[in-house]
């Protein structure tokens, strides 16, 4: 404890290094946690970008091993199957599993909010997808209530308020309409 700078107390030293420690392993324990939905989703996403297809168009087969999936694609003329394995280390193996031919590494990350997996391939053959390729979970009903309010928020402050205006002259129109008398007839 000798290392500890002169302000803080060893306790203290000793309390910031074990909660650096935890945020450092805080990453790799968010990859080893992601379900087989999101990782199946990954490994589509990475095949759709190496061979420039749909994400629709691969099937998937089976499971061989944790974190190794076995995915079917009709490709250069023939039904296929590919191998596609995503590791705690933060990679996805692709290959061929019929003639071994291909075999690719993409690296990936989990994001900073530690919900996705985030990859970044860019193939020749499929030069329009560009961009991170992106797996994340399935949203839930606290996740889309969570956009509402950050899309009604982001918004500009004048059509926020527009429609604040808009809502407040509809109200006093119904109350004006439920407050006047019914009309009389006059000539019975």
């Amino acid at each position: 404890m000798t290392n500890a700078p002169k302000y803080l107390s060893a306790r203290a030293w000793l309390r910031c290094c074990v909660l650096a420690l935890a945020v450092i392993l805080v990453v790799p324990a968010a990859a080893l946690c992601a379900g087989d939905d999101l990782k199946l989703s990954l490994c589509k996403q990475v095949l759709s970008r190496m061979l420039c297809k749909k994400v629709s168009e691969f099937g998937y087969v089976g499971k061989l091993d944790e974190g190794v999936y076995v995915i079917s694609v009709f490709y250069a003329s023939k039904n296929s199957e590919l191998l596609c394995a995503v590791t705690a280390d933060g990679q996805v193996i692709v290959q061929d599993r019929t003639w071994r031919a291909m075999r690719r590494v993409v690296p990936y990350e989990v994001d900073s909010e530690g919900r996705c997996l985030v990859a970044h391939y860019t193939s020749p053959d499929c030069p329009g997808a560009k961009g991170p390729i992106k797996a994340c979970p399935a949203k839930t009903a606290l996740d889309a209530k969570e956009q509402v309010k950050e899309t009604f928020w982001n918004r500009p402050i004048p059509s926020i308020l527009e429609e604040e205006y808009k809502a407040m002259s509809g109200r006093d129109q119904q109350n004006a309409t439920n407050a006047a008398p019914p009309a009389e007839d006059g000539g019975k």
